[in-house]
């Protein structure tokens, strides 16, 4: 990785922990450094500050190794560390993880869990050393973790039971008010979805994941080995669908997931069309302060590869702004980038945007700024006027070089607190809505 100014992702264990601690009455036990648990869970309370969860932050249960454990081994270290957790902390499942010292170290965890003595509640090992991957990835190996060894094989499935994957704790900032949004669009057709990850879950909802018929993951890239792992082991087929944001893009997606499941097509549009008729009351009274504003913007996305599409779609298709640039900033293998780019290509779009793969924020400005005409002489041409950017707290500054608006929609997000917000589904399409204008007017 050639980035370390102002990163936009931590590493697999920082992912791996981001979900752990967002999973119900979940114990992580790092095997790895005093500062490994310290740091990361600083690093991703930066996704609107997420807070440590039922067992995250100082509470955090780690081996502490250091220079003796790095030259003699750190096994006897982590066996004493699971004893004391199991003896201190109160989970219903307790997790191993690793980071890069411990992994480059060698220690073999699974014979150190082979000799503790087996506790009432399991005991689950997964390897995310630092320097294997991203944030996303943590995610991705946790999710993948617990369908191989903590779900139990459900022979009966349910037939209108799903599991929602993909949206990565904090590094999707809007994870948990998204997830209960598109749990709801999927009830109005008789749908029950398994999240993992809001705070209504149990270990039990966990646990049953293995009886759905279905997993819907919301991105392309992220979440993917988990649910061919899934498929694999527990038979449970996958879609992969965009997270829905607006009427639009909510209806396209309940009617996919419908057909997917064989539910009755009429019934499902008569069930969606209540809702699209409440959404659409909502924006008519919205469409005075549209009228009097100029409210069509051009836009710059800069987010990752699970978010970036859905905003474009929404800015596009549901209020008719013009996305000229749309920047991934996730690192993503030359595979992922060609599917990122198929998925794009495939949308309908009235303004194609530019799509860009750019994970450093100075060259992010130095894009625009090296490519545009106004930028680049004094004589008249078509600017980028008016201009919105929705983009992470660190990319304010870019709306400030382009003289435009500023709405902190990805990660890090420093500059509000998100408690249980959403962008996703038929309310988070109007709260989108609602935050765009409220920066139109917000200087009056």
């Amino acid at each position: 990785m050639s980035f370390i100014e102002r990163p936009r992702f931590s590493c697999m264990l920082g992912g791996a922990l981001a979900t752990l601690t967002s999973l119900p009455r979940v114990i992580p036990i790092i095997h790895g450094a005093q500062g490994c648990g310290g740091q990361l869970t600083n690093s991703y309370a930066y996704g609107g500050y997420l807070g440590v969860g039922y067992c995250g932050g100082a509470s955090l249960p780690s081996s502490n190794v250091s220079e003796r454990e790095i030259i003699f081994g750190g096994a006897d270290r982590l066996k004493k560390e699971i004893e004391a957790a199991y003896e201190v902390m109160d989970g219903d499942l307790f997790v191993v993880v690793t980071s890069c010292m411990t992994d480059l170290i060698g220690d073999d965890v699974e014979a150190v869990l082979n000799e503790v003595e087996k506790p009432d509640s399991p005991l689950v090992y997964i390897d995310t050393g630092g320097f294997k991957g991203n944030s996303y990835y943590g995610y991705d190996i946790v999710i993948q973790g617990l369908f191989e060894q903590f779900i139990p094989v459900q022979e009966e499935k349910d037939p209108k039971l799903v599991n929602l994957l993909g949206l990565v704790p904090a590094y999707d900032p809007f994870f948990r008010g998204d997830l209960e949004e598109v749990r709801r669009i999927l009830s109005l057709i008789g749908v029950k979805a398994t999240t993992f990850l809001t705070p209504d879950q149990t270990i039990e909802d966990v646990k049953n994941a293995g009886k759905a018929s279905l997993n819907i993951l919301l991105s392309p890239v992220h979440g993917l080995k988990a649910v061919e792992s899934a498929k694999n082991i527990h038979g449970i087929d996958y879609i992969v669908e965009n997270l829905p944001i607006g009427s639009n893009a909510s209806v396209k997606f309940a009617l996919d997931v419908a057909e997917k499941l064989g539910i009755d097509r009429e019934f499902a549009e008569k069930a969606l069309q209540k809702e699209v008729d409440r959404y659409y009351q909502y924006v008519d009274r919205a469409t005075d302060v549209i009228a009097d504003t100029d409210f069509q913007n051009y836009a710059v996305v800069i987010n990752n590869s699970t978010e970036a599409l859905p905003y474009t779609l929404f800015l596009d298709n549901e209020i008719g702004w013009l996305p000229e640039y749309v920047f991934i900033t996730d690192e993503l293998n030359d595979k992922q980038k060609q599917l990122i780019r198929d998925r794009f290509e495939a949308e309908s779009f009235e303004n194609p945007p530019e799509l860009v793969f750019e994970t450093d924020t100075f060259k992010i400005q130095q894009h625009i700024t090296q490519n545009r005409p106004q930028f680049l002489s004094d004589t008249y041409n078509d600017t980028l006027d008016p201009v919105f950017v929705l983009g992470s707290t660190i990319d304010r500054k870019l709306a400030e070089v382009l003289g435009g608006k500023y709405l902190n929609t990805s990660f890090p997000v420093i500059s509000r607190i998100i408690i249980n917000h959403t962008y996703a589904g038929f309310n988070g399409g109007l709260a989108l809505l609602e935050d765009l204008i409220t920066g139109q007017v917000s200087g009056r």
